[in-house]
């Protein structure tokens, strides 16, 4: 049963992508025939790894048209997700999808750097496609809570932060935990 309410939600998704994508430059007009085995699939590849992160609210960085977070909030509708968008386009979108599929998500539209300002943690960050993975670890690191985990897709080519976990190709895992000073060079944190 859940199976089937999940792909009914996904294919429902896919179908507001599809509308909006043209009006909104959501997305390449190239990606929409293969939305769903590029992006949605690829968001879904990470579904299971969500049982062994920290229980708690879920961010996704940078969310965009909602890769990876609104397939991962359907996945697991419950845990609580925010999506993370700083683009007014892109958050009013999500605004709808939210809207549309009935799902408990909330959107804040403000930069990583904002949200960490604003005092924002969660037990788990992602980031699909937000910057080069150092880069996008040190965006995320902020908004855990100190047992918290990023979940960073990294491309299957891409070098993984340092004391990052890879957890399947092109998936990297980051904890908050094994965070442990600020680097001499650069003021980035500094793994374990």
């Amino acid at each position: 049963m859940f199976h089937v309410e999940r792909d009914a939600l996904l294919e429902a998704y896919l179908g507001l992508v599809r509308r909006w994508a043209p009006k909104l430059d959501l997305v390449s007009p190239s990606d929409l025939p293969r939305f769903r085995e590029r992006h949605i699939e690829d968001a879904l590849r990470a579904a299971p790894l969500l049982a062994d992160l920290p229980d708690g609210p879920c961010v996704d960085v940078g969310s965009g048209v909602g890769i990876p977070g609104v397939p991962l909030a359907v996945a697991d509708p419950a845990r609580p997700w925010t999506f993370l968008e700083p683009r007014g386009r892109r958050a009013a979108f999500l605004e709808e999808v939210v809207r549309a599929l009935g799902l408990g998500c909330r959107i804040l539209q403000k930069t990583a750097q904002e949200a960490t300002a604003a005092g924002e943690t969660f037990a788990v960050a992602t980031a699909r496609a937000l910057a080069p993975p150092e880069v996008a670890s040190r965006l995320l690191l902020p908004l855990l809570r100190p047992d918290g985990a990023g979940l960073l897709w990294i491309g299957r080519r891409a070098e993984a932060p340092p004391g990052a976990e890879v957890s399947a190709p092109g998936l990297a895992i980051i904890r908050r935990d094994h965070l442990s000073t600020e680097s001499p060079d650069d003021g980035g944190p500094e793994f374990q």
